[in-house]
């Protein structure tokens, strides 16, 4: 059991964790696949063939790339077809490393050589081969004329890779795709050409978009088409590329529109009708706004007189997408929109009994709801409350749909108007308590699929309102422990999130406040039968929500029950930072107490970074987690030692000579001198460890916009903190609740944002009381009083610090590079150093998910680390340092740049390369990595200087 339960915990923990694979040389890894190629045996040339792309994956330089490709290119010239053909795979799979190719011409030749065999299987392979590098060689008019002729072929298997061939040329070149436009108008409108054929060739009309001439032109042949060929194959594929083309072209899409528009109303064939709502869709999801209002009446009608179900459920799905966009905006401000007929559309969600069209008309009504009342600013019309209809269709359907047996289309049903009630809740707060109270009361009775999608719902909401949970914490609880009770066959993997999310439920109601006995001893004896990464999953649920003590209990149980000795390290650390936190929830009236406690609670941070500085490895990076906790127990030390700052001017008052002395200075506030030199000693403390924060900030380009506003808010309470001493020492206010970031309303429900802000309007308030006045014990005060309430309302740790949803990293390679024994860089001092910087950007899963990468920046800064014993005493006005900086953007994730350094002074010099990532908003992340080359400045005429010096020393020695 204990072993079972081991390899669930380390799996999952394996799975969040990134992988990072043991790095090989890139010459040794080409070296071994070259041998592979020029093997006798066509087992082992295959082998290697198909390793390539990982190849790569891993290598994606252009020296590499290149290298590969002119060895492929050679045995697809002398080898069979087989491993041609794996060689067409290996292009195909490595599209977005072509461009990387240096040698293009040298490949087309060695390809192109093919093309002339009498084997019509290889002519079709090279055709396809050269079609897949078609967007490095789009202007090749050898190819084109290959193409074309290869059109006119008698071996279907030849006509076939021209077809493929001629789609990916026109895609890429303007002057093919003009001249091949008649060839393939011909061959589609020629009665010698087969049926099979033509609907091949129908699709290469779609990349005719260059210019509006060749786009008009295909166009006139498509819709010859439609009238000379009304066969559903031919009608489906010709509106298909109609839209496709009208899409690129972006000169014809209103046209398609009222088009497909005429084809669904005038069509008897439902098939038809299918497709060219399918093609709607893709164009109301493409440019929303250029559709007409008409469109959307016609759309409407639709819907509401034909009698099929799955018309009307893709016709639902077009108004649906409209809806979201900015195309019903548009009609809501210009008062085009009958609202009348689409309530009527609503209106079916009560009319039907399939699951899949009342949910999608609850949709419709859900956004039509919405856009109303964000573009008039009111939810009435005509004496009918939008919002409350729409709130009631989606209770309905809810109630409806949990009743039913839960198959996979009753489960999608359900999951879609649990999203609309989420977005209600979001757009209209006093739908939250209304879609609260239903959920909560089926889900006492609903099965456990369901469960989980109430609960998952109930946990959207409790995160944008937490008041809303309050009333439903004991259903909650006794649905907690009927699910756990009963007797229903209920999967481990069913059970583990239901319990996360009601704890997560449980924890978002407490709202930082410490969660009562009686609660917390259901909640622990519900943990202790669950699986150990389901209690993993809840305590680090119940740190991002400040509840250290449940995830103290949980922490440590688990670090029993692991045996990996860097997973056993990562938990020991949660738990003794959770000791820390614990510390610091306890309430002490003692001034002196409570100075010890954060004393003992910097320890436990302390211990717990030693401990994750133990469980890190190269799979499981921890940089982020280990800056997170030093800079929050340095925020703690910063405290304390204001708290004994103000201390000091109680037992330690300004001497007897400190009014002579500020009447001499003038200065009433020379009267406190040391506190004064106190406080800006500590203001001095904050403003240090708030720029690490913002450094911090800076180097987490994945985290989650919650996480960054974590950071965020620890770095306002130090500058809250550092405003307030200043604000004493100037005895002036500095107007705090407007330098603040206004970034709070993101954590409403939090008290740590509320605190900053009490702290801030607090601070003006009581300098308007004590306008004029110096120093004094009430400033102390309240000094003290705003750290103790930083100290005591505990700020929640992010997701970030346990799991990172997006991954991007930057990989360099530096040329030229330092030797095996790590030797500098030999350069002349009178000459220039060209340092070549390549680098690839590296994602994992849900590229692009919070923010993605627009360019990057490359810093390049030298420094002369120690000069030679000749150049000690020569002078030279030339900088002694290089500071350059450039910005590339990458192409297919690929970057490079050059830069020309000098190194006047004889000497060792040290190089620093460091990235930065710039997203598409222009924030700069620093994000590294930082490469470091070492460099040797000599001088020509001064070593032979030395070398005849040397010479003739010891010439007199023998002569002597």
């Amino acid at each position: 059991m204990a072993a079972s339960m081991f390899k669930t915990f380390s799996a999952n923990f394996q799975h969040e964790s990134a992988t990072v694979e043991q790095e090989q040389d890139a010459n040794s890894a080409l070296t071994e696949l070259d041998k592979g190629l020029r093997s006798v045996k066509n087992g082992v040339q295959c082998e290697s063939v198909v390793r390539f792309p990982r190849l790569f994956e891993k290598y994606p330089f252009p020296i590499l790339i290149n290298s590969a490709f002119l060895r492929l290119a050679d045995v697809f010239r002398a080898g069979n077809n087989f491993i041609r053909l794996c060689i067409l795979q290996v292009t195909q799979q490595s599209q977005k490393h072509l461009d990387k190719i240096l040698s293009v011409d040298e490949i087309v030749r060695r390809l192109f050589t093919v093309i002339h065999s009498n084997d019509p299987v290889a002519r079709s392979i090279t055709l396809r081969t050269l079609g897949s590098i078609a967007n490095i060689i789009p202007e090749k008019k050898n190819v084109h004329h290959s193409i074309v002729t290869s059109l006119d072929s008698r071996d279907a298997i030849e006509v076939e890779a021209a077809i493929y061939a001629a789609e990916r040329f026109s895609a890429k070149s303007r002057i093919f795709a003009a001249n091949i436009c008649g060839k393939i108008a011909q061959m589609i409108e020629g009665l010698a050409t087969p049926v099979d054929l033509k609907l091949k060739l129908i699709p290469v009309l779609q990349h005719m978009h260059h210019d509006a001439e060749t786009a008009a032109k295909a166009r006139n042949v498509c819709l010859e088409l439609l009238s000379a060929y009304p066969a559903e194959q031919f009608v489906t594929l010709t509106l298909h590329t109609m839209s496709q083309l009208a899409v690129h072209s972006l000169v014809d899409i209103q046209i398609q529109v009222e088009l497909l528009i005429h084809q669904l109303e005038n069509s008897e064939r439902n098939n038809i009708k299918a497709i060219i709502l399918q093609e709607l869709h893709m164009l109301a999801k493409k440019s929303p706004h250029l559709w007409k209002y008409y469109y959307v009446e016609v759309l409407c009608r639709f819907v509401l007189t034909t009698k099929f179900r799955s018309l009307k459920i893709g016709c639902l799905h077009v108004l649906t997408t409209l809806s979201k966009s900015v195309a019903f905006q548009l009609f809501m401000t210009r008062q085009e929109a009958n609202m009348e007929l689409l309530l009527e559309v609503s209106n079916l969600s009560y009319q039907s009994d399939h699951v899949t069209l009342t949910s999608k008309a609850v949709e419709f009504y859900t956004y039509i709801a919405i856009c109303y009342s964000k573009i008039n600013g009111d939810v009435m019309w005509s004496g009918r409350d939008l919002v409350e209809e729409a709130q009631l269709a989606v209770s309905t359907q809810v109630i409806l749909s949990a009743s039913a047996d839960m198959g996979s289309v009753e489960q999608r049903a359900l999951k879609l108007c649990l999203h609309c009630a989420v977005e209600l809740s979001q757009n209209h707060q006093t739908s939250d308590s209304f879609f609260v109270a239903d959920i909560v009361n089926l889900l006492e009775t609903a099965s456990d699929q369901t469960a989980l999608m109430f609960c998952e719902c109930l946990a959207a909401i409790g995160s944008e309102n937490s008041l809303v949970i309050h009333p439903i914490i004991p259903q909650l609880l006794n649905s907690l422990r009927n699910h756990i009770n009963s007797g229903q066959q209920i999967s481990q993997l069913q059970l583990s999130i239901l319990l996360v999310y009601v704890f997560t439920l449980l924890f978002q109601a407490a709202m930082g406040e410490i969660i009562p006995p009686d609660v917390h001893d259901v909640l622990i004896s519900c943990t202790k039968t669950a699986d150990p990464w389901v209690n993993y999953k809840i305590a680090r649920q119940a740190m991002r929500y400040g509840q250290y003590h449940i995830a103290g209990c949980i922490l440590q149980s688990l670090t029993k029950k692991i045996a990996s000795e860097h997973y056993y390290f990562w938990l020991l650390g949660l738990q003794h930072i959770n000791d820390g936190e614990r510390c610091l929830q306890e309430q002490t009236p003692r001034l002196s107490e409570f100075q010890m406690q954060i004393s003992r609670a910097v320890e436990h941070y302390q211990r717990g970074l030693v401990t994750l500085k133990a469980a890190t490895t190269p799979s499981f990076p921890l940089q982020f987690q280990e800056q997170y906790i030093s800079l929050r127990a340095e925020v703690l030390q910063v405290h304390s030692q204001l708290i004994q700052t103000c201390n000091t001017f109680r037992t330690c008052p300004p001497p007897a000579i400190a009014a002579a002395l500020s009447m001499t200075n003038g200065q009433e506030i020379s009267r406190c001198g040391q506190i004064v030199q106190q406080l800006m000693k500590c203001a001095k403390s904050y403003e240090l460890v708030s720029k690490k924060i913002v450094h911090l900030y800076q180097t987490a380009f994945d985290a989650d916009p919650h996480s960054l506003n974590n950071v965020q808010l620890l770095q306002e309470s130090c500058e809250v903190m550092r405003l307030s001493a200043m604000s004493v020492v100037n005895a002036q206010t500095t107007g705090m609740s407007d330098k603040l970031v206004t970034s709070m309303h993101a954590m409403e429900a939090d008290r740590f944002p509320k605190a900053i802000q009490e702290i801030s309007e607090g601070m003006d308030k009581l300098f308007r009381e004590l306008d004029g006045v110096t120093i004094t014990h009430k400033h102390m005060e309240f000094l003290c009083d705003s750290a103790r309430r930083l100290v005591g309302v505990s700020l929640p740790f992010p997701r970030y610090f346990f799991q990172s949803l997006q991954s991007t990293s930057v990989k360099l390679a530096v040329s030229p590079q330092q030797g095996s024994g790590r030797e500098p860089v030999s350069v002349q001092h009178d000459t220039h150093l060209t340092l070549k910087v390549e680098g690839v950007v590296q994602h994992g899963k849900n590229q692009g998910l919070f923010r993605t990468v627009h360019s990057l920046c490359i810093n390049v800064n030298s420094q002369i680390q120690s000069r030679s014993a000749s150049a000690a005493e020569t002078k030279t006005t030339e900088s002694l340092a290089n500071s350059l900086t450039n910005t590339v953007q990458p192409h297919n994730d690929y970057f490079s740049s050059s830069f020309l350094l000098a190194f006047p002074v004889v000497g060792f010099h040290s190089v620093t390369i460091e990235a930065s990532i710039i997203d598409e908003g222009g924030s700069l992340w620093k994000t590294g990595p930082r490469v470091t080359l070492n460099v040797k400045s000599y001088d020509d005429v001064m070593q032979r200087q030395q070398a005849s010096k040397l010479q003739m020393r010891q010439s007199f020695g023998q002569v002597s």
